[in-house]
């Protein structure tokens, strides 16, 4: 008998998403009632088709046959007929829980090659004469069909199509519940199986972060049960079933105890253990595994979490350069981990916005309180910073969206909405958390996203109106609202250099920024990173609190005064830049715009090191360490020269008094001396040694790009230049730059390394005979969708 193989029907229902896994890949769409039931899932197999579609037949029609006789829940599993080699029937019952009747299936499994590297996998409901219905089982219907497509070499597509009709009466609950998990998790099941048979040499680095999800969501059930015993059991059984964990366990006994206690993810006191990995015991990884909590609650994201816990540990520092699959594995699970713990990417999301929302509720109850007291202007002003703040996050959403490759607008509308609602910051600290990835045609990553928004915070509304409460302080008659400015004041200063504090230790523990720019990343040494946090805190909220309060007596003083310093501070700043070649921002634009944006960047970086000591902003390609400390230092010195002006020449109106000058003398000696001992502890003792020099060197922003270059190791780290605006290195190193890409271009788009983005690369970087193809495959694509 003949029978026609074809892909199940798809559902006319409305469906919806759902959420299946954690693998990013992984995606399904069901719909379902008390009876019928319709799922369709894909993943991405990183095997040939020709073997995943082997895997499938065999697996569902000859192995699971096997498995499900030692199966409570199953009535019967058993092969009636084999047709031929690629087709044949069985019978599978199910029991259901009571009230519920039991259920059976009859079907034909049949396999077919539909053309070269395409294969079909279908299901269909049957009768047959050695599986008649019986009275008290009711005889259910499955169509279902699997089609393995290729992707590319070695890596194959799977997409699954269910439709159920279990018949009888099904609460709907049950089908969303189990039913559906169970339908769409077939790909998965088989993504699970072309990990896990992988050997430890055989992985790379993306097998190794489907082993990190895998890991952690085959155990997710375990992981919150308040007894140990089955997560032990679970992770026993997963390690046993996976080829690579298998070996290291076998080498290291203690290494299930260690994932053990990383996955428990319990926030306890850390403690230390400097033994090499022979010498580690089992003890000495359950105290390891128990540390790994703490670096996830100290880090913005999973990457520099797990490379804070490495670099803590020389056994793990030994372990992953054993087995190289480790690291991405622990920092796609650590991820993982960090998305599900209510202390994790959700707290940092809510904390974002929670923050930003406070801070326009106090700007709001301010502006208020300006009006109560009939001061137009201050209100006005800080209206002003905040609609000022509001505009510049604007122009970042819509440079970051308006290059994207897909739902540009939809996208950019959604992110001008998260603006002005105050929660783009907590939106941008969970993207920063999960560790997503740039999206195609964005004009930066996330965490550089994240960081210019905080940026323009700084520039546009945390410092004027910190600034402008000062002011309004030292004119305020009487002290009807003294307390409550001293509080706002204090609020605004810690918020400010919790601002800039995590702005620096958010990009110096990134490892992908290290890895980038290894001379200038790394100052924040490896252990004791909490002290170096609190210690940079400590010197930008004193920073910040000297030079407000420096620039507000000067207001006072004389606003024509204040005004002179800003433009000549400013002015010698770019004076400099340009006699330097430096003035251009790194970011890649076209010339015109970097001519008329690059100076605006170079006012904000400098106010912003002015009035917060933001550490990270002393790397060449921002400020410059030499510049930087020069800043610093005319910003401790301008508090005594403003404190001077204001005593000797400040005039105020009736019925306010002058600040006595004991006390402000006082106050600036006692801020000087603060900030130079905590300058003084941070570079001297707690710094990592090789970075000291970064706080004073010369090097410009120019030199640092040629250098990173030309020292660069291996292709990734000079495609970065791609990522720097043409203007600081073409007309310099254009022609070196084009005879590296003339080179290798044939050798990158044979192996398609993940860095090789060919869309960063500029035309005249090209090779000519790749450009002539690249236009024509465009023209194609535009022919195409015009038609």
């Amino acid at each position: 008998m003949e029978h026609e193989i074809t892909a199940a029907p798809a559902s006319k229902k409305r469906t919806k998403k759902a959420t299946t896994c954690l693998l990013s890949d992984t995606t399904s769409v069901h719909s379902s009632d008390g009876r019928h039931l319709s799922v369709q899932s894909s993943a991405t197999i990183r095997a040939p088709p020709v073997r995943v579609a082997a895997h499938l037949f065999h697996y569902s029609s000859y192995v699971n046959t096997r498995l499900n006789q030692d199966r409570k829940d199953v009535l019967i599993d058993k092969i009636l007929e084999r047709v031929n080699q690629h087709h044949i029937v069985i019978h599978y019952g199910h029991r259901f829980p009571n009230p519920l009747a039991d259920r059976d299936f009859v079907h034909r499994y049949m396999f077919k090659k539909v053309m070269d590297d395409e294969f079909l996998l279908v299901v269909r409901p049957c009768e047959h004469k050695d599986a008649p219905a019986q009275p008290d089982v009711v005889r259910a219907q499955i169509f279902r069909s699997f089609r393995v497509t290729k992707i590319s070499e070695g890596v194959a597509q799977i997409t699954c199509t269910t439709q159920t009709d279990l018949a009888g009466s099904i609460p709907k609950y049950v089908n969303d519940t189990l039913s559906i998990p169970a339908a769409a998790g077939l790909p998965l099941s088989v993504l699970r199986r072309f990990v896990q048979v992988k050997k430890t040499a055989q992985l790379d680095a993306a097998d190794a972060k489907e082993l990190g999800l895998l890991l952690v969501l085959d155990l997710n059930g375990a992981r919150s049960e308040r007894v140990p015993q089955p997560l032990k059991a679970k992770l026993k059984t997963f390690v046993e079933r996976t080829a690579a964990l298998r070996s290291v366990q076998n080498a290291h006994p203690w290494f299930e105890a260690l994932l053990f206690e990383m996955l428990r993810n319990r926030l306890r006191v850390p403690k230390g253990c400097d033994r090499a990995l022979v010498e580690i015991t089992e003890g000495d990884a359950r105290k390891v595994g128990r540390a790994f909590a703490n670096a996830l609650v100290a880090n913005v994201t999973a990457e520099a979490a797990v490379d804070e816990w490495v670099l803590k540990y020389p056994a793990l520092g030994e372990l992953e350069q054993r087995y190289t699959f480790v690291r991405p594995m622990m920092n796609a699970a650590a991820g993982a981990i960090l998305d599900q713990v209510s202390w994790g990417v959700r707290f940092r999301a809510y904390l974002g916005a929670g923050v930003s929302v406070a801070d326009g509720a106090s700007d709001a109850y301010m502006i208020n309180k300006f009006y109560e007291m009939g001061d137009a202007g201050a209100a006005n002003g800080l209206l002003a910073m905040v609609g000022a703040n509001l505009a510049f996050q604007l122009i970042i959403v819509y440079v970051q969206t308006q290059g994207l490759k897909k739902n540009k607008w939809r996208t950019a509308l959604f992110e001008m909405l998260s603006v002005i609602t105050f929660v783009k910051p907590g939106l941008d600290a969970h993207r920063v958390a999960r560790g997503a990835e740039q999206p195609p045609g964005a004009a930066v990553k996330p965490l550089m996203e994240m960081a210019f928004t905080k940026a323009g915070e700084l520039f546009f509304e945390a410092i004027p109106g910190l600034i402008l409460q000062i002011t309004a302080l030292l004119r305020a008659t009487g002290n009807e609202w003294t307390a409550s400015a001293v509080v706002s004041i204090a609020i605004s200063v810690a918020s400010t250099a919790l601002t800039a504090t995590t702005i620096t230790y958010d990009f110096d523990t990134d490892p992908a920024s290290r890895k980038r720019n290894p001379d200038w990343i790394g100052i924040i040494p490896d252990l004791g990173r909490g002290s170096a946090f609190a210690v940079i805190f400590v010197m930008s909220a004193l920073q910040t609190l000297a030079r407000a309060v420096a620039t507000a007596l000067l207001a006072v003083t004389s606003g024509s005064w204040l005004l002179c310093y800003i433009v000549t501070d400013h002015g010698v700043h770019l004076i400099y830049r340009v006699y330097r070649r430096d003035v251009i921002f790194l970011i890649p634009t076209p010339p015109a715009a970097a001519y008329i944006t690059s100076p605006l960047f170079r006012v904000i970086q400098k106010a912003i090191v002015d009035f917060t000591g933001t550490l990270q902003f002393r790397l060449p390609l921002i400020l410059g360490g030499s510049y930087w400390l020069f800043s610093l230092i005319m910003s401790q010195a301008s508090v005594f020269v403003c404190v001077h002006l204001y005593n000797e020449y400040a005039a105020l109106p009736d019925g306010v008094n002058k600040v006595d000058a004991g006390t402000l003398w006082a106050g600036a000696e006692g801020l000087a001396v603060a900030w130079l001992l905590a300058f003084a502890y941070f570079t001297y003792v707690l710094a990592t040694p090789k970075y000291r020099h970064t706080l004073w060197s010369w090097t410009s922003g120019r030199q640092c790009v040629h250098d990173n270059f030309f020292k660069g190791q291996g292709d990734e780290a000079k495609f970065n230049i791609f990522n720097r605006n043409l203007l600081l290195w073409e007309s310099d190193i254009g022609e070196e730059v084009r005879a590296w890409t003339a080179e290798n271009w044939a050798r990158w788009k044979e192996e398609k390394p993940a860095w090789f983005k060919v869309e960063k690369v500029p035309d005249q970087f090209i090779p000519a005979a790749e450009l002539l193809q690249l236009g024509m495959n465009r023209r194609r694509r535009g022919s195409a969708a015009a038609s």
